[in-house]
């Protein structure tokens, strides 16, 4: 057990209401610590694409504070706000996104100078070193203003510390609304009479979505300006407020004090509620008082997985996976629980749950829902809670909303598979009734229905076909109705369809469950026996040609890359997508051919683990009679080629945290490769020794020990804490659960039979 000082313990209850660092720990430092954090590096996924970033956050948070490399003055730019390595930082934003594929947030930017105020960009930028990054904290040394900036956060709120050397005579903030990342810049700005700032940043034009939203902020800095200046467009003006794309307002200091505390309340409903935010948040702590709060809320949410002994270098791998895990969705309801509505004018009132925002699910589905309704399950019981209320105010599931708005980017329908996977999980403290009639609206509604573009060629014919996509093919925004990637499209339904099945024989409605069973197993029409793989084919059921498995391309007319009838992917990598119907698939291929397919998946190289259609596949071996030694094989090196202590660490764009919750379960042993379906895939654990402590909520507060018995890479059996050998090389969820210990025992080498 764990002892707090009273006065930490005070910080904590204060917190509560709204409710790595860039070198490894020594030998002699992994002794003597106690935190989990020590082992987090914020700076892996910072290049490649993978688009995180090393600013402080706590887990979900609202707020993230954190350094912007990239110039976004009146251009939106690529949606990582931090690179590893970029030459400058440009100032600091205090709501980012971690792991998107398109430019949002980096919203109320603020920039610091010294000298004579200028507001080109070029004024504030600045080399940079000496960089930390903790959970919760972040800090920087900018060169050319002799100055250090430290960040840290609340849920709701950032804090900031900027230190100027002594030796600085004049210091200048300035608050640049044109400087967010997004497509949509500008707002509103205000000087109050007791000098604080308020307004809001407009963020909009997420992968090209219609939809605008207003991030609303108060701003207080402890110390007193020489001067404030309010501008527009770059020119001074004589007024308190300026409203537009381009206005900001510029603090000037004569360097007294020569340390700057800022204090930022954000909120996506009011000013007030900014204020109300900071307030009941941050009150009078200190700095170093959220600080290390940040830091225990981050040790307890990091410590649900105990592990015992390990390398540090994987223990460090590890827990960055698991931290990058549970930034996304964040929350958007406001400590009085207020929020806005999803696609419509309007404040609503989370009761009995908090509101989150940010739903990459065709990403999330996969593997960061599923790690959150096993570790914790109150906050994936509250996410499937908010998805049904927007279900309520917009008229259906969300698909990839942000800030209350949808873009409808991707395909499928994601949102149903974690609805199901949370229910089936045990967590069914939500209306079932609700979430049976939004997915039922989903999958049945053939006109006007924005979820599902294609769906009346889906229901009448069995799949989406190539030649009959939708929409205009000159309309380049992704909510227009047009099917991108009609294979992709028609197996997504497919598995959506499955699991409304599921969810509907659960609650008794056995002919809802007999109707979207029959319509989950429509992928047979797009199988060509032939070549083994899902082909596109034209309304007239002819095969398109030419086929090319190999095929990848971005193709213009529809605004999507991937093969042609494909979505992000290639013939190869939709080639075992049907989650739902394995054993189907291999009565389809032959259990044979299914296993030389999938070999040659990793053997030839079409394996891509940058992306998700295909991320499960490893786990497919198991299904196959005395193969599941391959499964430990390209789980271990899939893992230890992509993932690495360093800003390279992730293979590619982090999705919301896809690929980091692909890892965490991969290394623990235990894989959902099917959410929805209450069962994990096994594989061999990355270490010896560790132990899951599970929720109160739900669970009971039981604790799950995996242990790896032997040195080697291979097992063929696995038993539970009572001493029993399971059946396969699969569990069930309630099975974990209540198994108190599964103990992997391992050989150096597969036995081959």
């Amino acid at each position: 057990m764990k002892y707090f000082s009273k006065k930490l313990l005070s910080i904590l209850l204060v917190l509560a209401v709204g409710s790595s660092c860039s070198q490894l720990p020594t030998q002699q430092q992994e002794i003597e610590t106690v935190s989990v954090t020590d082992y987090v590096n914020p700076f892996i996924g910072t290049l490649n694409k993978g688009n995180t970033y090393p600013g402080a956050v706590l887990p979900w948070g609202m707020a993230s504070p954190n350094p912007q490399t990239k110039d976004f003055r009146l251009r939106a730019g690529t949606p990582a706000t931090y690179e590893h390595g970029d030459p400058f930082i440009y100032g600091f934003s205090s709501i980012n996104l971690s792991g998107v594929g398109c430019p949002g947030g980096g919203s109320i930017p603020i920039k610091l100078s010294t000298g004579e105020l200028d507001l080109s960009s070029d004024s504030f930028k600045s080399s940079y070193n000496s960089e930390v990054a903790e959970p919760g904290y972040y800090k920087v040394i900018l060169n050319q203003h002799k100055l250090k900036a430290e960040m840290t956060a609340t849920k709701r709120s950032a804090r900031y510390n900027f230190s100027f050397n002594p030796e600085v005579k004049k210091s200048n903030m300035y608050i640049d609304l044109a400087s967010q990342m997004s497509h949509m810049k500008g707002g509103e700005i205000n000087v109050e009479e007791d000098g604080t700032i308020t307004g809001y940043q407009l963020d909009g034009e997420f992968c090209d979505c219609e939809g605008i939203a207003k991030i609303y902020f108060a701003l207080e800095v402890i110390g007193e300006p020489k001067e404030i200046k309010v501008f527009k467009d770059q020119k001074e003006i004589n007024s308190k407020k300026a409203f537009g794309k381009d206005v900001g307002v510029a603090l000037l200091f004569d360097n007294k004090p020569s340390t700057l505390d800022v204090k930022v309340g954000i909120s996506f409903v009011s000013v007030a509620n900014a204020k109300l935010n900071l307030t009941q948040e941050q009150r009078d702590l200190s700095f170093e008082d959220i600080k290390l709060a940040a830091k225990a809320e981050w040790e307890k949410q990091l410590s649900k997985v105990e592990i015992a002994e390990g390398d540090i270098t994987d223990k460090t791998v590890f827990y960055t996976a698991l931290y990058h895990s549970i930034i996304m969705p964040h929350v958007i309801s406001d400590i009085n629980g207020e929020y806005p509505l999803m696609e419509k004018e309007g404040v609503g009132k989370a009761e009995g749950y908090t509101r989150y925002s940010a739903y990459s699910l065709w990403d999330t589905y996969r593997s960061v829902h599923p790690l959150n309704a096993l570790l914790y399950p109150k906050e994936q019981r509250d996410m499937t809670v908010t998805m049904l209320e927007m279900y309520k105010e917009s008229g259906w599931l969300p698909k990839w909303e942000l800030y209350g708005n949808e873009s409808w980017v991707m395909v499928g329908d994601p949102a149903v598979p974690v609805i199901v996977d949370t229910y089936m999980k045990g967590i069914t403290d939500f209306d079932t009734d609700v979430a049976l009639k939004a997915m039922l609206k989903g999958a049945t509604t053939k006109e006007n229905n924005p979820l599902r573009p294609g769906i009346k060629n889906y229901i009448e014919l069995g799949y989406c076909p190539i030649d009959d996509r939708g929409g205009d093919p000159k309309d380049f925004t992704f909510h227009n109705g047009i099917v991108w990637g009609p294979v992709s499209t028609t197996l997504e339904y497919n598995f959506a369809d499955y699991t409304i099945s599921k969810f509907a024989e659960a609650l008794g409605k056995d002919d809802v469950a007999k109707q979207m069973y029959e319509q989950s197993m429509s992928f047979k029409k797009l199988y060509d026996a032939e070549t083994q793989f899902f082909r596109p084919k034209t309304k007239a059921g002819e095969w398109m040609e030419p086929f090319n498995p190999l095929d990848r391309h971005f193709d213009i007319r529809w605004k999507g890359s991937g093969g042609k009838g494909y979505c992000e992917g290639t013939a190869w990598q939709y080639r075992f997508f049907v989650p739902h119907a394995m054993k189907e698939l291999k009565e389809l291929m032959g259990e044979e051919a299914f296993f030389t397919n999938l070999e040659a998946m990793f053997e030839e190289g079409h394996f891509d683990l940058s992306n998700e259609p295909d991320i499960t596949f490893p786990y497919l071996f198991n299904y196959l009679d005395k193969k599941h030694h391959y499964t430990q094989k390209y789980t271990k090196a899939e893992s230890e080629k992509y993932f690495k202590n360093a800003p390279i660490g992730i293979p590619g764009n982090d999705d919301a945290g896809t690929m980091s919750a692909w890892l965490v379960m991969t290394q623990l042993g235990i894989f959902p490769d099917a959410p929805g379906i209450p069962t994990y895939q096994l594989t061999t654990p990355k270490f010896n020794h560790v132990q899951l402590h599970l929720d109160e909520y739900v669970y009971g507060g039981k604790v799950i020990a995996l242990e790896k018995n032997g040195q080697g890479d291979y097992f063929d059996n696995v038993t539970n804490g009572n001493g029993e050998t399971l059946k396969g090389f699969s569990i069930e969820h309630k099975d974990l659960i209540n198994s108190g210990k599964l103990v992997f025992n391992t050989q150096l080498s597969a036995i081959v039979e």
